[in-house]
């Protein structure tokens, strides 16, 4: 047996041949570094102390929020206003249980699900008959509908918000720490699974159809209606389950939480990661929430080292924090509305035709 022969037979070399045939294939390239990087970040907060933690597991409560609305928004192709609404079912049915025999996990967490999916099913009824702007404003109706009604729901009750107990797996505790991260990092996983496993089917062709031409698709045998209200009900459950995740992480429920900047805010993560991916998804889901984080401890000292006034944006940070999302959000729709994506997929381009005109380049000039 040759020597190559033993190298392609032992791990590396398997590795090497695996590894090659994936970024061979176009745009492969582009998720092994997306997936990559965020592997990564997950570990090093996972292993990074109390603060990293704490990124992390934020992180991973907007990441399925985000994977939630990309079904919605990126999958099926409907817009929709109204993510911040469901995150607030989600935490204000999570309150409510506490104190019940179904306050014990994971009955929350299912309620949540069936609860958004009936009203994320019912949010999808105007998208039977309005399309663009006219659903946006519906969505947007829903949005402060929801708002309204767990305002004076707390008011009433609860003035200060409802509290949600620690979190339980049985006898443990896993409510704060690197075991609450692990539980979030897995639930984050079931999601992402779940909906790729849904868009490889039939399911996710109909969505695809739909988004790029509803016509189209309904003339092609697509059950336009049904699978747009399996679009709604499905990012409903999702995003519900995401409030769940958030009324744990914070400890409580309040509505001034869930308001129409969040909505905007989780319609940016998804476009500045890339609208049609759930890689997208999540890398803009940790993007934009670990950016204040990072602002807030660094940017004060850079402005200080140039001799600006810090105090402006320690006093006005939420502000000045939605107005830097919301300028990344515009900058993104005009120069690159395919994301961070989109960007690494030029690279990956640029790169094999790099790589392509060498290879042709040494071919040229070898002997006959």
């Amino acid at each position: 047996m040759t020597t190559d022969a033993i190298k392609d037979r032992t791990g590396a070399g398997v590795l090497g041949r695996t590894l090659g045939r994936m970024l061979g294939r176009q745009g492969s390239g582009t998720q092994f570094v997306m997936g990559a990087g965020l592997l990564a970040a997950a570990l090093w907060a996972l292993n990074g102390g109390p603060f990293l933690n704490l990124v992390g597991q934020s992180c991973a409560v907007y990441a399925v929020a985000a994977i939630g609305q990309s079904v919605l928004i990126g999958s099926a192709g409907q817009i929709a206003l109204s993510g911040a609404a469901f995150m607030a079912i989600g935490a204000f049915v999570t309150g409510s249980l506490a104190g019940t025999p179904l306050e014990t996990f994971p009955f929350p967490l299912l309620i949540c699900a069936v609860v958004g999916w009936l009203v994320g099913l019912l949010s999808g009824l105007p998208g039977l008959r309005f399309r663009g702007l006219y659903l946006l404003l519906s969505s947007l109706a829903l949005q402060f509908m929801v708002t309204a009604v767990t305002k004076n729901y707390q008011s009433a009750r609860h003035p200060a918000g409802l509290e949600v107990p620690p979190l339980h797996i049985g006898p443990l505790d896993v409510s704060t720490g690197q075991s609450f991260y692990i539980v979030l990092i897995t639930l984050l996983a079931t999601v992402y699974l779940v909906v790729a496993l849904v868009e490889r089917t039939g399911v996710g062709l109909a969505w695809r159809a739909i988004r790029e031409s509803e016509e189209a698709a309904a003339v092609s045998g697509v059950d336009a209606v049904r699978w747009k209200l399996y679009a709604f009900a499905m990012s409903g459950a999702i995003t519900a389950v995401a409030g769940c995740l958030m009324a744990y992480l914070v400890g409580r429920a309040d509505y001034e939480t869930y308001n129409l900047n969040l909505s905007i805010a989780l319609i940016t993560m998804i476009y500045i990661g890339g609208i049609r991916s759930r890689l997208g998804a999540l890398t803009g889901a940790v993007i934009i929430t670990a950016l204040p984080y990072i602002l807030q401890l660094r940017l004060p000292g850079w402005l200080a080292g140039l001799g600006i006034d810090a105090n402006w944006y320690t006093e006005n940070q939420s502000i000045a924090n939605a107005g830097l999302f919301n300028l990344l959000f515009l900058l993104v729709v005009l120069f690159e509305p395919e994301g961070v994506q989109g960007l690494l997929g030029k690279a990956e381009r640029l790169l094999r035709r790099t790589l392509s005109g060498r290879r042709t380049g040494r071919t040229t000039e070898s002997p006959a």
